[in-house]
């Protein structure tokens, strides 16, 4: 019985610790600006739940060209699934036991691109600053496919 409560109490301890840390390791929205001179984001906007990003990154190439550098860093970026349609992509990543959702919508503005991207958790409240890195991940895959 006494083992018992050892293991109770070590379990119950280890549980409060990572709801505690997980504010700190959650996304951060304020890390991810969009560039200032950018067309309003179609994209749903995100919940308060810190476990989504949506932001919006202007490239001088033509669209098609960042189609195709969105889809090459979908598989440098290890999605499980991708897909889409003109200008509408769509990618599912798996993390540890729960998959997360990433949309990109790509439209023609002045002479280059703007991508408008969202990453969010599917449940859950935290995400552990996993679609903030996988944002980033993305955000560096297309700095270098689009040099």
């Amino acid at each position: 019985m006494k083992g018992l409560l050892k293991v109770t109490g070590v379990v119950a301890l280890g549980i409060v610790g990572l709801l505690a840390t997980s504010r700190w390791l959650d996304t951060n929205r304020a890390d991810f600006p969009s560039d200032p001179d950018s067309p309003d984001n179609p994209l749903p906007a995100c919940s308060a739940a810190p476990n989504c990003v949506r932001v919006t990154w202007l490239y001088a190439q033509a669209p098609t060209a960042v189609r195709v550098a969105v889809l090459d860093a979908f598989q440098e970026t290890g999605a499980a699934s991708y897909a889409g349609a003109d200008n509408r992509l769509e990618a599912v990543y798996n993390a540890f036991a729960f998959q997360d959702d990433v949309t990109v919508v790509i439209e023609s503005h002045n002479d280059g691109t703007a991508l408008h991207l969202r990453s969010n958790s599917r449940v859950g409240y935290s995400d552990f600053g996993v679609n903030g890195r996988r944002v980033r991940a993305l955000q560096t895959a297309l700095g270098v496919l689009l040099r």
